[in-house]
């Protein structure tokens, strides 16, 4: 059995390592913190949800993953590029996407491990990639995506 990150742990390694992300609590099992982000040109205010699993939950990636937004500025979609109109994000019924930052069947994250480790690098890592793109209409973070919904080609 793996062990698990508390969110005591999650709160306490995110403020030694990105201060510039606030915290706030959520219940007993959740935080979000939120604060600039700057990969390269552009600095981006995010949103970091998460909520600790208990240990007698089913560990499910997609369900437990931390939720990433960018609040701003917006992201921005293309209409031609080979990667879609906004890549490697998941679409929610309303509001801005999700970022997708790592493959849950590859086994890349899981609740033992801390948000300063990996999700707050993963975010940075994705805003810089986006900058390409926006630049090149190309994706260079690799990566794997299932193929966009069909509500990815509405306009926002």
């Amino acid at each position: 059995m793996i062990g698990l990150s508390s969110i005591d742990e999650q709160i306490a390694a995110m403020a030694a390592r990105w201060p510039g992300l606030r915290a706030r609590r959520v219940g007993d099992r959740a935080a979000v913190w939120r604060g600039p982000l700057r990969p390269l040109m552009k600095t981006y205010e995010v949103e970091i949800l998460y909520r600790a699993p208990l240990v007698i939950e089913r560990i499910d990636p997609m369900r437990m993953q931390p939720d990433v937004e960018v609040l701003s500025p917006r992201l921005r979609r293309m209409a031609r590029s080979d990667e879609g109109k906004l890549p490697h994000v998941y679409w929610r019924d309303e509001g801005e996407p999700l970022l997708c930052l790592f493959d849950p069947e590859a086994g890349e994250w899981s609740p033992a491990d801390l948000l300063a480790d990996t999700t707050v690098p993963w975010t940075i890592d994705w805003l810089t990639c986006y900058e390409g793109w926006r630049a090149t209409g190309e994706w260079t973070g690799g990566g794997r995506h299932p193929s966009p919904p069909s509500t990815e080609g509405a306009t926002p």
